[in-house]
């Protein structure tokens, strides 16, 4: 089955900062998931889904985009599911961000098969920021005793505080880019110019005047 998904993938410095961080534990507790390929820090807008409409669901991803401006987030400090054993940078959203995640569920509800935890943040209309805990992950499905010695470790460290930019929103199908939005040149692109080290400087110096 084809399964989709909806994040802001991290670039530039806070990408090599995120990875370092990532690597870093990876190593000290042992966890041997750098032998495989780290996938590019990110957080999630919309949980992995399935649909049989692709092109629909590419003209509501770019019209959804289209009208919402720049989104900005904070980062701050570290975080942990304990029933599922997690340890993240905590986002907190703001409410640009819970508005273009509401109003993306909002248009993929009636022909994608959305995760049950989407379908109650968005119902919930009062409740959406407690529902909905976007987060950057450090390390994941670890064993009790390195799960509470990693937040320990990342406790100690200094927390991350500050004002981010979510530049670009990127459309995931099976685990590859199929289509990234671009808020700052205000247009989709594929796969092959979202990997565009020229367009992303592009981006970047648009942001920097924005």
């Amino acid at each position: 089955m084809i399964h989709y998904l909806i994040e802001f993938r991290f670039q530039g410095k806070s990408k090599r900062d995120f990875k370092r961080l990532i690597y870093e534990v990876d190593r000290k507790f042992r966890l041997g998931s750098a032998k495989a390929k780290i996938p590019v820090p990110h957080i999630t807008i919309v949980a992995p889904f399935s649909t049989s409409n692709q092109k629909r669901l590419v003209k509501d991803f770019k019209q959804v985009c289209e009208n919402h401006p720049l989104i900005r987030f904070n980062i701050s400090g570290f975080g942990s599911f304990d029933k599922t054993r997690v340890v993240y940078v905590n986002i907190n959203p703001s409410q640009e961000m819970i508005k273009f995640r509401e109003g993306l569920i909002n248009r993929l509800k009636s022909y994608c098969t959305l995760k049950p935890t989407d379908m109650r943040s968005f119902f919930r209309i009062f409740k959406t920021i407690r529902d909905y805990h976007p987060h950057a992950t450090i390390a994941m499905r670890l064993e009790k005793n390195k799960f509470e010695k990693i937040k320990e470790y990342v406790n100690r460290k200094r927390k991350p505080n500050l004002r981010y930019t979510l530049a670009r929103v990127t459309l995931i199908k099976n685990k590859r880019i199929l289509y990234e939005y671009d808020f700052l040149l205000k247009r989709l692109l594929n796969r092959r110019e979202a990997k565009s080290k020229r367009l992303y400087i592009k981006t970047i110096n648009l942001l920097k005047n924005d």
